[in-house]
């Protein structure tokens, strides 16, 4: 980092300055400690087994490369503890709200040291920084900032207390809207918000409706919407990563290419990027980044 930047995340899509990156260091390094921790990755076993470090690592490179492309900044992990077996979604332990930094409230124990690899990046920004309560589950995959709304979450990965939470500390400059999701026992494998809904730059959001438990009148009115299958949101189609207001990035996998296609039609510049490894375990380039920085 050549010096000192700000924390400034205000929406999903402004323009990318500043961004942590996913790593696939480590990953999986000790199998006794490895915690599957969704039903996606569960499955991903089953069928195929588990992704190793040199795939993911080689995706990795790829994804930077098209953000390095895009004149972003990024940073990286360094190794986390022993316990974390896993530091490709950085996207869950923090998330930015306007200028704040949130340490996120990890629900599954292979995660909650997760925060100390990325210190190193974190202590060089300037800003207020906050923590979830102890005993409070609220995850960044489950936190949609958008202008002066905060969409929440909450579900598989994230509870009702982490809604309460923010609106403790942001709901006096902005509307806190809780989304429940659909649980699985209604049929539906949601880890996360943004697994079913993701507002894009040009007043657009990716959907998967079935995915959320009520829909209210702020999404339903708010966007147009770009629905996605339960097949293609199984496959994190609704995971793509805006970088700039008309400029996306997206799996080049053919379960996403439908949708990919509705996008370049609706006005956006659409980079494919070969991403399947980390999709395997519940996440996508959403989850596999932390903005610091948009402007």
């Amino acid at each position: 980092m050549s010096g000192p930047i700000s924390y400034n995340v205000d929406d999903e899509f402004t323009r990318l300055q500043h961004v942590v990156m996913g790593t696939g260091e480590g990953y999986h390094r000790d199998p006794v400690q490895v915690e599957v921790v969704n039903g996606k990755q569960a499955r991903t076993i089953a069928e195929t087994g588990h992704p190793n470090e040199a795939w993911i690592t080689r995706e990795f490179i790829s994804f930077r490369a098209a953000l390095d492309a895009a004149g972003i900044t990024v940073h990286q992990p360094v190794l986390a503890p022993a316990s974390v077996q896993d530091q490709t979604c950085p996207r869950d332990i923090g998330f930015v709200i306007g200028n704040t930094f949130v340490t996120a409230g990890m629900r599954n124990v292979s995660r909650v040291e997760e925060i100390a690899g990325i210190e190193h990046i974190l202590s060089q920004c300037t800003g207020p920084r906050i923590s979830v309560p102890d005993g409070v589950a609220l995850e960044g995959g489950d936190v949609i900032v958008h202008g002066d709304i905060v969409f929440v979450g909450y579900g598989q990965r994230s509870d009702a207390a982490g809604t309460e939470f923010l609106q403790a500390q942001f709901g006096q400059s902005h509307q806190i809207v809780p989304l429940p999701t659909t649980p699985v026992a209604e049929g539906e494998d949601i880890l996360h918000l943004d697994c079913t809904f993701n507002p894009l730059g040009l007043g657009h959001a990716l959907i998967y409706p079935e995915g959320l438990a009520k829909v209210p009148e702020v999404v339903s009115n708010g966007f147009d919407w770009i629905e996605v299958s339960k097949e293609e949101a199984d496959e994190l189609a609704t995971n793509v990563f805006s970088v700039a207001p008309d400029r996306i990035i997206a799996r080049s996998a053919p379960s996403c290419r439908r949708v990919n296609a509705e996008l370049r039609r609706a006005g956006y510049q659409v980079e494919e990027v070969d991403f399947d490894a980390v999709p395997g375990t519940g996440g996508s380039f959403r989850c596999a980044t932390l903005p610091l920085y948009r402007g």
